[in-house]
Parts: C-alpha cells; sequence; structure tokens
C-alpha cells in the first residue's frame, strides 16, 4: 500500500489512530442512537458504514483519501461493538457472549488469508478490501431481513434488574433512575430500555462500580493487546527465528479462539464471575512461569496460557454488566467500558514500548504481571461493590434453568404418555 500510494510505511500508525479515535467517540455516543434505532437497526446501517469504508480503502489513490475513510470505518466499528455485546449481555446467555467473541478471533484469522488469497489471484491489497466489502453487504443484507427478529427478541426483554444512580446536590439525573427489585418489577421490555432516560457519561460513572469498571477493561486491554503486540519481539529476543516467533504468535491467537469456545461451553455450568477468576488464574500462572528462567521449548506453551487466560475474561465481564448495572444502564455501562479499552489498547503498549528501548524487551513478562495484579484488584473490588446485585442476577438465572428444566421434563413425559396411548390405540 505504501509503495503505490507513495507513503512512508509508518503512516499506518496515523491510520490506526484516526480509526481509533472514531471508534472511542462513537462507543460513548451509540447508547443514546442505540436508543433511537434498537439493536438491529443501528447494527445494520453501521455495517453498511464499515462496507462503504471498505470501498473507499480499495479505490482510494492517495493516503489522504484513506485517512478521511478511516473516519466511518472507525465509527461503524464502535457501534457495532457496544450494540452487539449489549444486546448479547441482555439477551443472551453467557456461552453465546463467549462465543461471540470467539467468531472475532475466527474473523482474524481468515483476514490474513483472504489477503493472501487476494494477491495470489492477483487483486493485489485493493481487492481484499472489495472482497470484505462484499462480505459485509451480505451481512447487512441479512441483518436487514431479520430486524424483525431482533425486534421480537428486545421485545421479550432481559433478566437483569436495574440500578440507584446516587444524585449530587443540583444534580439532574433522570428520576433519579431508580428502579425496584426484579421481584417487585415487571421484566423489561424493548421500549423500556430503549426509550429509558438519557444520562450523561458524568452521572454514570457515579453509579457505584462503575469507575471500577472503567479500570477493569483498562488494564484487561492493556494486558491483552500488550500480549499480541511484544509477544514476537519477546520470542526473538528469547533466541527464536522470526518466522518461529511468528507463527507461535498465531499460536497465541488461536489459543484465544479455542478457549473462548471452550469457555462458552463451561458458562452452561459456571456463572461470569468463577470463569473471569479462573481466567485470571491461568494468566497469572503463565506470566508467573515465564519470569523465571526456562528452556526455550516451553515457552509457547506459556504464551498458549496467556491466550487461554484471557479467553474468558473479556466476554465475561460484558456478560455480566446488565447484572452489576441494570439494563436500563447497561448500554451506557458497555459504551463506556469499551472505550476505554480502546484507550487502554491505544496507551499502555507504546508506555511498555518506551520501557523496552529504555532498559530490555525482557521485562515484558513483568509488566504483563503487573497488569494481571491492577486486573485481579480491580475485579475483586468491582465483585465487593456489586455482589448484591450479582448474586441476586445468578440466583435468578439458576431458578429460570431449574424451571426451564422441569418444564423440558414434563414435556417429555407428555410426549411418552401420549406415544403409548397411540401405540395401545392402534393395538386395539
Amino acid at each position: 500500500m505504501h509503495l503505490d500510494l507513495k507513503t512512508p510505511i509508518s503512516a499506518a500508525g496515523i491510520l490506526s489512530i484516526i480509526a481509533s479515535l472514531g471508534t472511542i467517540i462513537s462507543s460513548l455516543c451509540t447508547p443514546k442512537v442505540l436508543r433511537i434505532l434498537g439493536t438491529g437497526k443501528l447494527v445494520a446501517y453501521s455495517i453498511a458504514l464499515t462496507a462503504m469504508a471498505s470501498v473507499g480503502y480499495g479505490l482510494a489513490d492517495s493516503f489522504n483519501i484513506l485517512c478521511l475513510c478511516a473516519i466511518p470505518m472507525g465509527i461503524g466499528a464502535g457501534a457495532v461493538d457496544v450494540a452487539m455485546n449489549n444486546f448479547a449481555a441482555i439477551y443472551l446467555e453467557s456461552k453465546h457472549t463467549n462465543w461471540l467473541h470467539a467468531s472475532w478471533g475466527i474473523g482474524a484469522t481468515l483476514g490474513p488469508s483472504l489477503l493472501s488469497f487476494s494477491i495470489l489471484t492477483g487483486g493485489g491489497w485493493r481487492g481484499a478490501y472489495e472482497y470484505v466489502a462484499i462480505a459485509l453487504t451480505a451481512i447487512f443484507v441479512l441483518i436487514f431481513i431479520s430486524l424483525p427478529l431482533w425486534e421480537k427478541t428486545e421485545a421479550r426483554g432481559g433478566l437483569s434488574e436495574n440500578v440507584t444512580i446516587p444524585a449530587s446536590s443540583g444534580s439532574t439525573v433522570p428520576g433519579n433512575a431508580k428502579v425496584a427489585n426484579p421481584e417487585n418489577a415487571p421484566r423489561a421490555t424493548a421500549p423500556d430500555s430503549n426509550n429509558a432516560p438519557h444520562i450523561s457519561i458524568r452521572e454514570a460513572l457515579r453509579v457505584p462500580g462503575m469507575k471500577l469498571s472503567f479500570l477493569t477493561f483498562f488494564f484487561y486491554s492493556a494486558l491483552e493487546i500488550s500480549t499480541s503486540l511484544w509477544c514476537g519481539t519477546y520470542l526473538i529476543a528469547c533466541g527464536f527465528k522470526p518466522e518461529i516467533g511468528a507463527f507461535i504468535v498465531s499460536l497465541m491467537f488461536a489459543s484465544v479462539m479455542i478457549g473462548r469456545i471452550a469457555s462458552g461451553f463451561f458458562a452452561i455450568k459456571f456463572t461470569d464471575h468463577r470463569l473471569i477468576y479462573a481466567g485470571i488464574f491461568i494468566v497469572s500462572v503463565g506470566c508467573l512461569i515465564l519470569s523465571i528462567p526456562l528452556p526455550l521449548n516451553l515457552q509457547p506453551a506459556c504464551i498458549c496460557l496467556l491466550g487461554l487466560g484471557c479467553a474468558p475474561v473479556y466476554p465475561s465481564l460484558i456478560h455480566a454488566t446488565p447484572a452489576r448495572f441494570g439494563e436500563s444502564l447497561s448500554s451506557q455501562a458497555i459504551s463506556i467500558q469499551l472505550a476505554d479499552s480502546y484507550i487502554g489498547s491505544i496507551l499502555m503498549p507504546p508506555a511498555f514500548g518506551l520501557v523496552a528501548a529504555k532498559f530490555t524487551v525482557h521485562l515484558w513478562p513483568i509488566s504483563l504481571s503487573i497488569f494481571v495484579g491492577l486486573l485481579l484488584l480491580c475485579v475483586c473490588l468491582l465483585d465487593y461493590v456489586t455482589h448484591k446485585k450479582l448474586n441476586k442476577s445468578y440466583a435468578r438465572e439458576r431458578v429460570i434453568d431449574i424451571l426451564h428444566t422441569v418444564s423440558m421434563d414434563t414435556l417429555k413425559r407428555e410426549r411418552r404418555i401420549q406415544r403409548r396411548l397411540r401405540n395401545r390405540h392402534r393395538k386395539h
């Protein structure tokens, strides 16, 4: 691209910054648009926006055009991220949220392969963006056709309870946003949640646990992005050949994808916070082993441990958001969390780059250990502040699971009885 557009290769960092800033701004603005359009329409329009941006990338004849196209690319990505995560957290189960994020790993794996295919078939890098635009257009059509299903799901409502926003003197928090306990309140419906009074980011941050949630996602993203960005450099510094180091990085991404598929099945039996602590424990073990002198052949296994540990943490934190803060604040909370996640992914990897340049890249496992320790501290404090709402939510989910199991057993029993009666009738 830099040869065709006669642009320095370092300009790729400028594109990344523009897209990331667009994603952060879009994430913070999405809750207001989400209440107006609903999840299905917002996701469809955002995908259409990213499809047009991909077309612009493929047709760009200058770096300035790429910069312009990076703006809708970032805006569309941020809106889809918040809308889909909020929908999954409220209306789907934890296993679905894990599998949703596992599909990101599949896309991340197929993306470079799509580029290779385009180059081999003569399409070059422009052809890859054209393929992506075609795929996004097909997804847009599918989502647009399925809009009634999105609306039907939202009309059924979720199962999370709402919270009380503490009002300070002179503040105008809409209705003080106080909502009754779920035992005394009806299930939330799409019109209620989508048309709920909007609160500002400052007011949302006054909700107990919101600032801790903010820091939790910051340190998690610092951990995950630093792992993916500096892993190959660290392995080469330890003595691996560059091609082997790159392959191990691919294994790390694959372990994240596999771990999220597996954690989706574990989520059937275990709660979100148990999956979060299990993931942090696995990452801690990987960081601890990497921090001690090891034979080279053991380090790839430790890198894979980091990927497996990171796998359930992010989707489980997302899925627990409505239980912590209530459905009416879920989209606002997730938008803040994802925006902070992007901020952490932008700031912390370059910060370690300064440390590596000043000292040595061999400090990478220690920096990861610091991120893991801060993440664990934030998660523990967050669970302490929101434990009452979490316990009520998990108890409610357990009751629903039991009722569902009983109803299914009753249905199967009735079918067996009807089958026996039909067989007797045929014999007579």
